[in-house]
Protein backbone atom coordinates (compact mmCIF):
# COMPACT_ATOMS: atom_id res chain seq x y z
CA UNK A 1 0.00 0.00 0.00
CA UNK A 2 1.78 3.59 -1.08
CA UNK A 3 1.36 6.28 0.96
CA UNK A 4 -1.04 8.56 -0.69
CA UNK A 5 -4.34 6.53 1.11
CA UNK A 6 -2.32 6.63 4.18
CA UNK A 7 -1.43 10.20 4.18
CA UNK A 8 -5.11 11.40 2.71
CA UNK A 9 -6.66 9.06 5.92
CA UNK A 10 -4.60 10.83 8.42
CA UNK A 11 -5.15 14.22 6.95
CA UNK A 12 -8.92 13.40 6.96
CA UNK A 13 -8.52 11.79 10.85
CA UNK A 14 -7.30 14.96 12.29
CA UNK A 15 -8.47 17.82 10.11
CA UNK A 16 -12.36 16.24 10.48
CA UNK A 17 -11.91 14.28 14.06
CA UNK A 18 -13.31 11.18 11.05
CA UNK A 19 -13.30 7.78 12.25
CA UNK A 20 -11.27 5.66 9.92
CA UNK A 21 -12.81 2.39 9.55
CA UNK A 22 -11.66 -0.58 8.11
CA UNK A 23 -13.88 -3.33 6.59
CA UNK A 24 -11.95 -6.29 5.87
CA UNK A 25 -14.17 -8.27 2.88
CA UNK A 26 -13.54 -11.39 1.04
CA UNK A 27 -10.11 -12.65 -0.08
CA UNK A 28 -10.07 -10.63 -3.85
CA UNK A 29 -7.39 -12.75 -5.76
CA UNK A 30 -7.34 -16.10 -4.05
CA UNK A 31 -5.38 -18.90 -5.51
CA UNK A 32 -8.27 -21.42 -5.27
CA UNK A 33 -10.83 -18.69 -7.26
CA UNK A 34 -8.70 -16.13 -8.97
CA UNK A 35 -5.50 -16.64 -8.62
CA UNK A 36 -2.90 -13.50 -9.54
CA UNK A 37 -0.13 -15.70 -7.87
CA UNK A 38 0.65 -18.82 -6.82
CA UNK A 39 1.52 -17.52 -3.24
CA UNK A 40 -1.72 -15.63 -2.72
CA UNK A 41 -4.26 -16.79 -0.10
CA UNK A 42 -6.81 -19.19 -0.38
CA UNK A 43 -10.56 -18.09 -0.05
CA UNK A 44 -11.45 -18.02 3.66
CA UNK A 45 -12.92 -21.08 4.99
CA UNK A 46 -13.92 -20.13 8.26
CA UNK A 47 -14.71 -16.38 10.15
CA UNK A 48 -11.58 -17.61 11.60
CA UNK A 49 -9.58 -17.92 8.50
CA UNK A 50 -10.65 -13.95 7.72
CA UNK A 51 -9.74 -12.93 11.27
CA UNK A 52 -6.26 -14.21 10.28
CA UNK A 53 -6.27 -12.70 7.19
CA UNK A 54 -6.92 -9.15 8.54
CA UNK A 55 -4.18 -9.48 10.94
CA UNK A 56 -1.73 -10.45 8.74
CA UNK A 57 -2.59 -7.39 6.25
CA UNK A 58 -2.50 -5.12 8.75
CA UNK A 59 0.98 -6.84 10.32
CA UNK A 60 2.11 -6.37 6.56
CA UNK A 61 1.23 -2.54 6.78
CA UNK A 62 1.55 -1.12 9.94
CA UNK A 63 1.35 2.55 8.77
CA UNK A 64 -1.70 1.55 7.54
CA UNK A 65 -2.87 -0.03 11.22
CA UNK A 66 -2.02 3.39 12.59
CA UNK A 67 -4.41 5.24 11.01
CA UNK A 68 -7.57 3.15 11.61
CA UNK A 69 -9.82 3.38 14.11
CA UNK A 70 -12.30 0.62 13.95
CA UNK A 71 -11.81 -2.77 11.68
CA UNK A 72 -14.83 -4.82 10.87
CA UNK A 73 -15.03 -7.99 9.29
CA UNK A 74 -17.46 -8.99 6.50
CA UNK A 75 -19.46 -12.45 7.37
CA UNK A 76 -19.08 -15.67 5.26
CA UNK A 77 -21.56 -14.68 2.92
CA UNK A 78 -19.97 -11.66 2.41
CA UNK A 79 -23.37 -9.56 3.28
CA UNK A 80 -21.60 -6.05 3.15
CA UNK A 81 -19.67 -7.02 0.27
CA UNK A 82 -22.29 -7.91 -1.90
CA UNK A 83 -24.95 -5.10 -0.29
CA UNK A 84 -22.59 -2.20 -1.27
CA UNK A 85 -20.71 -3.12 -3.74
CA UNK A 86 -17.48 -3.07 -2.04
CA UNK A 87 -15.33 -5.77 -3.73
CA UNK A 88 -12.94 -5.69 -4.42
CA UNK A 89 -11.22 -2.43 -2.97
CA UNK A 90 -13.59 0.56 -2.22
CA UNK A 91 -12.99 3.89 -0.35
CA UNK A 92 -16.22 5.36 1.06
CA UNK A 93 -16.72 8.66 2.98
CA UNK A 94 -19.46 8.33 5.07
CA UNK A 95 -21.05 11.90 7.61
CA UNK A 96 -23.45 10.25 10.01
CA UNK A 97 -23.98 7.01 8.60
CA UNK A 98 -24.78 8.53 5.54
CA UNK A 99 -22.66 7.59 2.23
CA UNK A 100 -21.48 11.05 0.47
CA UNK A 101 -18.81 9.26 -1.84
CA UNK A 102 -17.49 5.77 -2.68
CA UNK A 103 -14.31 5.82 -5.02
CA UNK A 104 -15.21 4.19 -8.85
CA UNK A 105 -14.55 0.25 -9.19
CA UNK A 106 -12.18 1.01 -12.16
CA UNK A 107 -10.52 3.34 -9.96
CA UNK A 108 -10.31 6.11 -12.57
CA UNK A 109 -10.93 8.99 -10.66
CA UNK A 110 -7.23 9.67 -10.08
CA UNK A 111 -4.97 9.10 -7.01
CA UNK A 112 -7.44 7.43 -4.00
CA UNK A 113 -5.38 9.79 -1.74
CA UNK A 114 -6.67 13.41 -3.55
CA UNK A 115 -9.76 11.46 -4.06
CA UNK A 116 -10.53 11.14 -0.49
CA UNK A 117 -9.51 14.33 1.15
CA UNK A 118 -11.85 16.15 -1.51
CA UNK A 119 -14.69 13.57 -0.74
CA UNK A 120 -14.32 14.53 2.65
CA UNK A 121 -14.36 18.16 2.54
CA UNK A 122 -17.45 18.31 0.16
CA UNK A 123 -18.86 15.74 2.86
CA UNK A 124 -17.63 17.85 5.97
CA UNK A 125 -18.71 21.18 4.24
CA UNK A 126 -15.45 22.98 4.27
Amino acid sequence: MDGGPIKALTEIKERFQAEVIFAYLCEAHAVDTWPLSPEGRASHKSMEDRREAVAAFLGRFPEFNAVVSTTVVDDMTDTTTVANGLWPERWVVLDDGVVKWTSSLAGDQGPVGQDLVAAAEAAYEV
